[in-house]
């Protein structure tokens, strides 16, 4: 078997290409006679810790047709029509080249991998990790429900990474019986958690940016603490971003410098999630709640939005607790409900949800089992 991976990312620190590199890995574990390659939009992260699974790669950029909301318009849309043949014209050459059984674009973000697999005569899957118009982030330059139906039409099989995922595009595809969820695996190392002398330990996992919800924690923490002052809050992911900035400004005009430590994006975070006490998710919008099943296989209870993606992965008062998102009084209870809660069952009921799930063993044999249908 040989099949073409179509990547729009080139940094491994994003939902989707992280994905597609646990994908590859699995597969090529799974089933090492097959051959693999890839395409990248640059040289960079991605590409050097995928090149030991694969066979051959190449570089090639592809122009989104995913933008901005404000800069959704006709220059924009007439932008992307003209670099668009270039990139579909290189990526069909290239699909000739290889001859592979099979082409799988990994976003919603770029048509040229379908439309150059389309050109070269090649089967092509599509692999949608996105759902812009209700994250509300990105916009599709000409219509979601334009852009849906080519990927029906250019697609044999369109893969979603979650239950809710499939339910909303079901309605935007002629057959939805091509939609088929492929649960991604999360691998969790198995480092012991760093002792430390905090007091209670809340964990937040993630990028710092407005969707993960970093401020929603910090002011939930400050209600917290006039109760329970040694209360912490550990965020993992900090950046120099805007965002950033102004969460580390609002940490100490609330006076919460000692309550809150930030770390960098770090490859391995699990050790320090371990540390923790409960998780904590405060994402407005996820297809697939990663960072959850991370922290129910290091074991934490977590704390998750009461959202499509944190029902389907947390069962309320089992394995964790439902908050309303946007209030903050609501998370406030819930973490001083968990504070003062003997969580040693709530411990067993997180690594119970997840085991044997999210494996890249299954995450292997649920794709192998699709190419086979």
């Amino acid at each position: 078997m040989r099949i073409l991976f179509f990547s729009h990312g080139k940094r491994a620190n994003g939902g989707a290409e992280r994905c597609l590199l646990e994908l590859v890995k699995a597969l090529k574990q799974a089933r090492p006679e097959w051959e693999l390659y890839a395409t990248f939009p640059a040289d960079d992260e991605l590409s050097a810790m995928m090149r030991p699974y694969l066979s051959g790669c190449v570089f090639i950029r592809q122009p989104w047709w995913l933008v901005r909301p404000r800069k959704n318009n006709l220059w924009r849309r007439l932008l992307f029509k003209m670099k668009a043949g270039a990139a579909i014209r290189k990526t069909a050459n290239y699909v000739k080249r290889i001859n592979p059984d099979l082409a799988v674009t990994n976003t919603l973000a770029t048509p040229v991998g379908a439309m150059g697999s389309r050109a070269a005569g090649c089967r092509h899957w599509w692999f949608v990790h996105e759902i812009p118009e209700v994250a509300g982030n990105l916009s599709c330059l000409f219509g979601e429900e334009h852009s849906l139906q080519l990927v029906d039409d250019l697609s044999q099989k369109v893969l979603v990474p979650s239950t809710f995922t499939r339910d909303y595009y079901s309605r935007l595809v002629q057959d939805p019986g091509k939609i088929s969820v492929l649960y991604q695996s999360v691998n969790v190392t198995t480092a012991p958690g760093v002792t430390h002398d905090r007091p209670f330990t809340i964990a937040m996992l993630g990028n710092f940016e407005p969707n993960k919800g970093q401020h929603i924690a910090v002011q939930a923490l400050r209600l917290v603490v006039a109760s329970c002052p040694d209360t912490h809050l550990l965020l993992i992911g900090g950046n120099d971003s805007k965002y950033a900035r102004e969460l580390r400004a609002t940490i100490a005009a609330c006076g919460l410098d000692g309550n809150v430590t930030i770390i960098a994006r770090t490859p391995d975070p699990h050790p320090l999630l371990r540390q923790a006490d409960i998780g904590l998710v405060c994402s407005r919008f996820e297809t697939f709640g990663r960072v959850i099943v991370e922290c129910l296989k290091c074991g934490l209870p977590v704390l998750v939005p009461d959202a499509p993606f944190g029902r389907e992965l947390v069962d309320d008062g089992r394995n964790g607790l439902l908050f309303r998102r946007d209030d903050v009084a609501d998370l406030a209870e819930k973490m001083m409900m968990l504070r003062h809660r003997d969580l040693d069952e709530m411990r067993r009921n997180a690594l119970a949800s997840v085991e044997g799930r999210f494996t890249g063993q299954a995450f292997a044999n649920d794709f192998i089992s699709l190419t086979n249908d």
